[in-house]
């Protein structure tokens, strides 16, 4: 998923459970006897950018995400761990082949609407059945929706006589019966199973995308524990319980605790911290200079912070000049200082990348060389290259005040090494359309895993397959890392996987089509009244809270 802070598309787990020093994960459960006060209230967050669209098959920014996963529920779910765990489907069987999956729903989950056919409830909603489940696989693979993710379920049977017109039906995607749902593979694809875990593979009700078309995105319905209300553009969204959610808290009693949710889109960092110290938030989702230190020392308990499976990139097409030379890739990988960048900019809140994948992922390589902060090495390779002057550059970025303080750091290191970087700064819709059409040559990226593999990383950003809006930005091609990356997604050895996954990423390294910068941390401000606020291992943006109430 692109990080978008404010832009970024991507999301999945990470393994890694460490607390940076001063920082906790989960802020604790209230005593029993507070237990009857949970319910009101309403949960308002600052972010920075308003989400592009609400609905889940086009929601690939972090804007948007984070509201999604209130709208919608997908088939499964991820836990801190890492394990797959029940959502909408209550259980599973996966064939002895890796084929054949077999998922069980659950009874009694209802849409918000009360549109269309179906059976409507007392409150409005109907029921989904198996029956919605493929039609929702069907909606996202028709070309005619245009799903930036669609390409994900390229392993189902039957995906390309679907998408190509040649049968109406999608083979693999069967309703067995009112509550069960089979997905049957071409081939044996690893991490199947935790890639529905992603937002874009939540159910949706035909009646309701049908009617709205693609106004679908502002008018959005789910079966999560939070309706749609209202979305102001670049103002807020809110939200409203769902009274009818289908899930329960331990002692048997209803979920979410809170009325509703609003997202205020703030984009001044010193305007969301000012709003949250009059008591008009009850979070942020990050805290910069100059606010870092006093936000540690004014709320101990609730600025919460782990380590986040992401990386935070440059990309360089790779078509293009100077970035079509290799060496002059490395020398702007040499020109710079990542822990100096961490250290000044981030308050050390951030892993300098030696490479693509995060610690903490599968297959991580924490011998894997990567790039030190030499500037005559850089002017060497530049030189080489057949710049003995240098050469100027346009970094292209999204508007936030850290990618732009980041993008002057580098233009001031650069210097050293011969690089003169113009900077210029883009919304990010505006930036995101660039880079799909090829016309952003040097620009600021971030991803956040969608699901815990490397092929989230590798697969999807890197091989040629998935050139332009698919992922791949920076146009990339090298024959041996996308046969290593084709074969490990059937791999079913995890060792041999593992083994791939390493050497394809010493191949992209070496041949840098990003300048490599750092791994992300995930973090989150709250008041200290917010109870039972879980942080997600893998972004912010993935927090999910019916579990969430407020002490005030």
């Amino acid at each position: 998923m692109l990080r978008n802070k404010p832009f970024i598309i991507a999301i999945t787990i990470l393994l890694i459970t460490g607390v940076l020093s001063g920082c906790a994960n989960t802020l604790s459960t209230a005593p029993e006897a507070e237990m009857k006060n949970k319910y009101g209230g309403t949960y308002r967050m600052a972010i920075i950018q308003s989400p592009l669209s609400l609905d889940p098959v086009h929601a690939v920014d972090t804007s948007s995400s984070r509201i999604v996963y209130q709208l919608f529920e997908t088939l499964v779910d991820v836990d801190s761990d890492g394990e797959v765990i029940p959502n909408l489907a209550k259980e599973w069987d996966i064939s002895d082949n890796g084929l054949v999956y077999t998922f069980k729903l659950r009874e009694g989950v209802k849409f918000h609407s009360a549109i269309g056919e179906g059976i409507i409830t007392e409150n409005g909603g109907r029921e989904v059945t198996a029956k919605d489940w493929v039609w929702t696989f069907k909606h996202i693979i028709d070309p005619d929706t245009n799903s930036e993710r669609a390409y994900f379920l390229d392993m189902i049977k039957g995906y390309a006589d679907y998408r190509e017109g040649e049968t109406e039906a999608l083979e693999g995607v069967v309703a067995k019966d009112e509550y069960t749902l089979e997905i049957v593979l071409d081939h044996p694809f690893a991490p199947f199973i935790t890639m529905l875990a992603y937002n874009t593979f939540s159910v949706i009700p035909r009646e309701d995308v049908e009617m709205w078309g693609q106004d679908f995105g502002f008018n959005p319905v789910g079966t999560g524990p939070f309706r749609f209300s209202e979305w102001i553009q670049d103002d807020r969204v809110v939200l409203t319980r769902n009274e009818d959610y289908w899930r329960k808290d331990e002692e048997g009693n209803s979920l979410p605790y809170l009325n509703g949710m609003e997202f205020r889109t703030i984009n001044d960092l010193t305007m969301q911290w000012t709003e949250f110290g009059l008591g008009n938030l009850e979070a942020i989702e990050s805290v910069d200079d100059p606010y870092y230190h006093e936000a540690l020392e004014k709320y101990p308990d609730s600025f919460l912070r782990k380590p986040q499976m992401g990386t935070y990139f440059y990309g360089m097409n790779v078509t293009a000049k100077p970035f079509d030379n290799k060496k002059v890739r490395q020398a702007i990988n040499y020109a710079i200082d990542r822990q100096g960048i961490i250290d000044r900019l981030r308050n050390g809140r951030a892993t300098p990348a030696k490479g693509v994948l995060p610690p903490g992922m599968f297959g991580y390589n924490p011998d894997l060389e990567g790039y030190t902060y030499d500037p005559q090495k850089a002017r060497k390779l530049l030189a080489e290259a057949g710049y003995p002057d240098g050469i100027e550059i346009t970094l292209q970025y999204n508007t936030d005040d850290i990618h732009k303080r980041i993008a002057e750091a580098f233009q001031q290191q650069m210097k050293d090494a011969g690089i003169e970087v113009k900077l210029r700064h883009m919304d990010g819709a505006a930036l995101f359309e660039a880079m799909g059409k090829g016309e952003a040559t040097f620009f600021r990226l971030g991803w956040v895993v969608d699901y815990p593999d490397p092929d989230n990383f590798l697969h999807v950003l890197l091989n040629s397959a998935n050139f332009g809006p698919l992922g791949n930005f920076t146009l990339y091609k090298n024959d041996e890392f996308d046969r290593l990356t084709n074969e490990a997604r059937v791999e079913s050895d995890p060792e041999e996987r593992r083994k791939m996954y390493q050497e394809a990423e010493k191949i992209v390294v070496e041949e840098a089509p990003w300048l490599f910068v750092y791994h992300y941390t995930t973090e989150q401000l709250l008041q200290p009244y917010v109870k039972d606020y879980s942080l997600p291992p893998f972004g912010e943006h993935n927090a999910i809270f019916y579990s969430v109430w407020l002490d005030k």
